[in-house]
């Protein structure tokens, strides 16, 4: 076995030579857990992912899902080739690299000469948050084109809420705060169902373990709509969907009002305090209960339970930030975890460092709107744009109007709302290039998909999620395998098309003389040396160098038996390093919330639902993922039967945006007055396998009106929207 480091065992034989035949080490990149994996080659190909028993956290923990990225990688209709379009969307030709290059290049300036500022935009999608760097270069590359180029992601359908909510309390969105899960007694999970998603935002491959470890010493409460793989282990509080922010409020109410604050945290580490008392004042547990659908004493319970216990912390996720209220929920969550002095305590609520991290911490992002939306007037989040503006940027004419842009490896025809008003629009854009595995919903209307890279196939450090790692850890590990057919590095793309504009490279400025577009290894080894682990260039010799990691280490080296919570509070970056309780918006968001009506008694809100086979909209192609998944609508047998609805029925779900025709499921696991269907169906394009399956794109049910977006983050409404069912 390996020793408490990590370090190589020396019974065991592995290659580190891409598309050797053998044992190669290797790591997930698939979700936040980053589990250890053995992938088996033989031939060039890939013929076996197994778990890495050795490996320092996961220790032989592994999902259903890492194993199939081999399939992908070998899939006969994955793009191998530059494909130019030739006819109507999905009509596509094979090119050579430098004839797509120089295209692209060619095309471009006439963009940028005829266009002016903005009219060139990044899109990057989910999987690229797992590659080492992917989203700061992508968006650099756009930079590069255009100093205000527009950078569009899945942030504003997925964590914009958290982030915000971060910069609001405590001055900074990074790193994210996450629960200590190994000391934690006490642990609230709300919209979170980490038995599906493996405790997202959280780098812990094994956190179900600890789940149960919490709930044997106090309890693990799951707050969510449904009730889900996780609520049916532990305990289950139903909620009306979209009220979050009235169950969250009122408990911090209650804490106030009864006394139960961390008094010396509270007066002596935050400021705000009085003024949010008065905020919150109206909010008590007997108003939130007419609209969270929980009994006020209920409420008050929970909130004491919460206070009270040794160490505790509240979790929120997907379900919390996709909502009208969605970044008030989530500041409510930080500041409860906040004033109940969970924050920066040990099995609390608390923060880590990345590899590439300084001493000081994490990279400074672009102030909350430091620059608006073109379309709808919406403020930046991260130097990024509100992605539901991305249709009307390409149609509505005038200065800064979107005429290219550059997709990596996302596909926001199906994960934003509107996707058939998207698709439309992207047809319009002078040059759309789309680097991807596959013809999907959105690629085919590229002008050009370039072959991009699954993760057998590049060199990657546990860089961007090391910081959220309750048990800190660091991994680099070398490509299992070459690229495949003539895929490529989305680094070396970006820095190709950058030279045949005469652009400097994207990391030219750290380049050594003789090297003005380094390697992207090279830049990550540089910035691992630097560090808050590193060796300092040599001044620190007991500290990591990528070398040193794949030699010494190459199942993981832990840099901390636990992550240092009272660090936490190193990482404030108001002003005066004290949590901000009360920010002007968050005022003015509990104004809002109080100011709004009563919901209607029979209308169904509709909530989306992760399969665990399924990862959005992009492994549909494995067939022994998608098998036995049936995308179904979930509902309450009495909702049901007010409606004459069977089991199996097919049902018309009608909100103000569209309808879709879908399969029913009658099932006391969900809320009655609330419905549920899985997100990132309904595929089409060049994937086959995935075109060919049940299931609809629901987002087609949700609004893309800014008007309708949260305002004050640019976030799309996608949980809570109100629909009508009936039978087909």
């Amino acid at each position: 076995m390996a020793d408490g480091d990590g370090a190589f065992p020396a019974a065991k034989t592995f290659t580190d030579v891409p598309g050797a035949d053998g044992a190669h080490i290797t790591f997930c990149r698939l979700c936040e857990s980053l589990c250890g994996m053995i992938a088996d080659v033989s031939g060039g190909r890939i013929v076996k992912v197994r778990p890495d028993r050795d490996h320092v956290t996961s220790e032989g923990h592994i999902c259903l899902k890492g194993p199939a990225m081999a399939s992908i990688t070998h899939d006969p209709e994955r793009i191998l080739t530059p494909l130019r379009r030739k006819g109507a969307a999905g009509d596509f030709e094979p090119v050579s690299w430098d004839e797509a290059l120089d295209d692209i290049a060619s095309r471009l300036k006439a963009v940028t000469a005829a266009g002016g500022p903005g009219a060139i935009g990044t899109y990057t999608g989910n999987p690229a948050a797992f590659g080492t760097l992917r989203y700061g270069y992508s968006s650099m590359f756009g930079r590069a084109l255009d100093p205000v180029s527009k950078a569009f992601s899945v942030t504003h359908t997925d964590g914009a809420a958290k982030v915000l909510a971060q910069e609001f309390l405590y001055g900074g969105v990074a790193p994210f705060t996450f629960p200590d899960l190994p000391g934690c007694d006490f642990l609230i999970l709300i919209g979170a169902n980490p038995v599906i998603s493996h405790m997202s935002l959280i780098t812990e491959p094994r956190a179900r373990k600890y789940l149960d470890e919490i709930h044997a010493r106090g309890a693990v409460v799951v707050v969510d709509p449904r009730k889900t793989e996780t609520a049916r282990l532990f305990e289950h509080v139903p909620i009306r969907p979209d009220s979050d922010a009235w169950l969250l409020a009122s408990m911090v109410q209650h804490i106030f009002a009864s006394g139960l604050e961390d008094r010396d945290v509270v007066e002596q580490r935050c400021t705000g305090a009085s003024e949010l008392r008065v905020a919150i004042a109206g909010i008590t547990p007997e108003l939130a209960s007419a609209r969270c659908g929980i009994p006020a004493e209920q409420i008050r319970t929970l909130a004491e339970r919460f206070a009270g216990a040794r160490t505790a912390a509240i979790y929120g996720r997907l379900g919390v930030c996709r909502g009208s209220f969605a970044t008030l929920t989530n500041v409510m969550i930080e500041t409860l975890n906040v004033i109940t002095g969970r924050f920066g305590a040990p099995g609390g609520w608390v923060s880590g460092v990345s590899p590439i991290d300084g001493e000081d911490g994490p990279p400074v992002y672009p102030a909350y709107g430091a620059t608006r939306t073109r379309i709808g007037d919406l403020p930046s989040l991260m130097g990024t744009t509100s992605g539901g503006t991305l249709a009307k940027d390409i149609t509505t004419p005038g200065p800064g109007q979107l005429r290219a842009l550059f997709i990596d490896s996302g596909n926001p025809v199906s994960s934003y709302p509107g996707g058939d008003r998207l698709a439309d629009a992207l047809e319009q854009l002078d040059l759309l290039v789309s680097l991807d595995l596959y013809v999907t919903e959105t690629s085919r209307h590229a002008h050009y998909i370039l072959p991009a890279m699954t993760f057998f196939e590049r060199d990657d450090l546990t860089q961007m999620w090391a910081s959220n790692a309750p048990r800190p850890w660091v991994q680099y590990v070398p490509a299992v395998l070459p690229p495949q057919g003539e895929a490529r590095l989305e680094y070396d793309v970006y820095d190709a098309i950058l030279e045949r504009m005469g652009h400097p490279g994207i990391f030219a400025a750290r380049g050594t003389p003789d090297q003005a577009r380094p390697a992207l290894m090279d830049v990550v080894d540089h910035a691992v040396r630097a560090g808050v682990y590193g060796d300092r260039f040599g001044e620190r010799p007991e500290g990591l160098t990528l070398e040193r990691l794949q030699r010494e280490f190459p199942h993981g080296k832990r840099v901390a038996e636990r992550v240092d919570a009272a660090a936490s509070w190193k990482r404030v970056r108001t002003p005066d390093g004290k949590v901000r309780l009360l920010h002007t918006v968050t005022e003015k968001e509990l104004a809002r919330l109080q100011a709004e009506p009563s919901p209607a008694s029979d209308v169904l809100l509709l909530i989306g639902r992760r399969k665990l086979g399924s990862m959005n909209s992009w492994m549909h192609n494995v067939e022994r993922l998608v098998r036995s998944d049936r995308p179904t609508l979930l509902i309450n047998p009495h909702d049901a039967r007010n409606r004459q609805i069977r089991d199996g029925d097919k049902v018309i779900v009608s909100s103000a945006s569209g309808s879709v025709e879908v399969e029913v499921e009658i099932s006391d696991e969900i809320s009655a007055g609330t419905v549920s269907y899985p997100h990132g169906w309904g595929n089409k394009g060049g994937w086959s396998r995935a075109a060919s399956l049940p299931g609809v794109n629901i987002n087609l049910l949700t609004s893309s009106r800014v008007e309708d977006f949260e305002q004050v983050s640019g976030i799309v409404h996608l949980d809570g929207v109100k629909v009508t069912v009936s039978a087909a």
